[in-house]
This record gives C-alpha cells, sequence and structure tokens, in this order.
C-alpha cells in the first residue's frame, strides 16, 4: 500500500510539472502578425511616373521631379482602439524616387483592425532637437538650416504654367508650431480585416499627387510655384495632401 501511495504522490507531481512546462510554453508563443503598408503616389490611379506630364483639375499640365514626405506613428486601429504595433520606426521618409523607402512592415499581437492611422510630419520636438540621424538626418535635404525645423513635405516639377526661373515649381511645407502648424494626422477607414498568423497582409495606400492641387483648397501653379516657408500657403497645401491618401487594397501575400 506504502508503495501505491508514493507512486501516486509521484505522479501527480509529474503531472503537475508537465502542466506548469506546457502553460509556460504557451506564454511564450503569443501570436505575431505582419502588416506591410506600401504607399503608391499616383495620379488618377495610375502609378506616377517622374518626368512624366500630367494635367490637374485646372487643366495646367506639370511633371514630377521629386516628392517627398514624412509618415509617422503608423498605426492599426480596430474601432478606434490603437492596437499596439512593434519593429517600426518613429519616421519614415517615403520618397516617390526611391522604391525601397514605399514599404515597410509592422507587427501585432492583435488580429482585426478597421483603420490605419498615421501623421504626416515631425513633431515639434524633434523640429527643435537639432541634427539627428536615419531619415531625420539633414542630408536627406529635408531640414531647413535657416529656419530650425523640418519640411514635412516636397513636391517638386515643372509646369508651363510657372513662371519660374526654368518653368519650375516647388513646394517645400513646413511649419510645427501655432498657426503655422503643417503637421496633420490621417486615418483610413476600411472594412474590417482579420489578419493570419501564417502570412503578411499588405496594405496598399495610394497617394494622389493631384490633390496637391486640389484637395480642400484650389491652388493653381499658375497662382503658386514657390513655397519654402511656413505660413498660411504652407497650411493651404499641408490640407491639400492630407486628403490625398486612399486605401487601394489589402490581401495576403
Amino acid at each position: 500500500m506504502k508503495t501505491v501511495f508514493l507512486y501516486c504522490i509521484l505522479s501527480c507531481g509529474l503531472l503537475l510539472f508537465a502542466c506548469q512546462k506546457e502553460l509556460a510554453g504557451n506564454a511564450g508563443t503569443t501570436q505575431q502578425y505582419t502588416v506591410k503598408i506600401t504607399f503608391q503616389p499616383v495620379i488618377n490611379s495610375q502609378a506616377l511616373v517622374l518626368g512624366e506630364t500630367y494635367h490637374n483639375s485646372f487643366g495646367e499640365d506639370y511633371s514630377i521631379t521629386a516628392l517627398r514626405f514624412y509618415a509617422a506613428h503608423p498605426s492599426l486601429k480596430n474601432n478606434n482602439t490603437i492596437l499596439a504595433v512593434t519593429g517600426e520606426t518613429k519616421y519614415r521618409l517615403i520618397d516617390a524616387s526611391l522604391n525601397n523607402t514605399l514599404s515597410f512592415t509592422v507587427t501585432t499581437t492583435d488580429s482585426i483592425f478597421n483603420s490605419f492611422s498615421f501623421q504626416i510630419g515631425v513633431d515639434s520636438i524633434d523640429n527643435v532637437s537639432g541634427v539627428q540621424s536615419g531619415d531625420l538626418d539633414p542630408g536627406k535635404g529635408m531640414f531647413w538650416t535657416w529656419n530650425s525645423g523640418y519640411v514635412m513635405a516636397k513636391l517638386e516639377g515643372t509646369s508651363s504654367f510657372s513662371g519660374m526661373p526654368g518653368h519650375e515649381f516647388t513646394y517645400h511645407v513646413g511649419g510645427f508650431s501655432g498657426a503655422n502648424n503643417s503637421i496633420r494626422s490621417i486615418t483610413l477607414a476600411t472594412q474590417q480585416v482579420k489578419l493570419n498568423s501564417n502570412r503578411t497582409t499588405g496594405i496598399i495606400v495610394y497617394a494622389d499627387i493631384n490633390r496637391w492641387f486640389s484637395g480642400v483648397h484650389s491652388l493653381k501653379i499658375s497662382d503658386n510655384a514657390f513655397v519654402h516657408s511656413p505660413g498660411e500657403l504652407a497650411r493651404q497645401y499641408a490640407d491639400n495632401y492630407a486628403v490625398m491618401f486612399s486605401i487601394a487594397e489589402i490581401a495576403g501575400e
């Protein structure tokens, strides 16, 4: 009888140890879901081709030589609840001339979302923190050394409607405080998306260049071909490009 009793105790101990080990193993294997964000510059839903001639809603011809903007604080939301994402830097400099800057990935432990949010521009604290590295490196051509602050978004090109030398137009939009704030927060809603831990879910976000000219305000190239400082006109361009984004596609890879 004593032998049977000891055997029962030993068996229970081993069973308890196995259960604890299984629970510990499960606690360390939280599901991870990966989402790939791709910004696609477009004009009339067609991929932007640098140097090609297009027309805005005013009938003005133009061609783009440069498009850059800072995409910051990317987040996924489910019914306005922000999902925790990891593996992402604070700022991404999106550059239409460099394909490797147009996409990045985030990971989350939440499996459902119905909107994607991000910020266009650099936070005020980082505008006054001096020279920085990474995508905030002044060598990227997005920092005003004369004005201590970052260019939030930049659009450059040529148009026969521009009165500038060489028929160029250059819109360098900045300003981070008070009435001159050109930082914009973007939220793009979609139908509820359920993520799969076995594959990457891709979100393609269109950035329609024509909205720079007629998103919220009517801004003709013939009237405005040069913006290089904070102010009312810079804020109007910020209002316009804030509505140039839309979700074009969500799909698993």
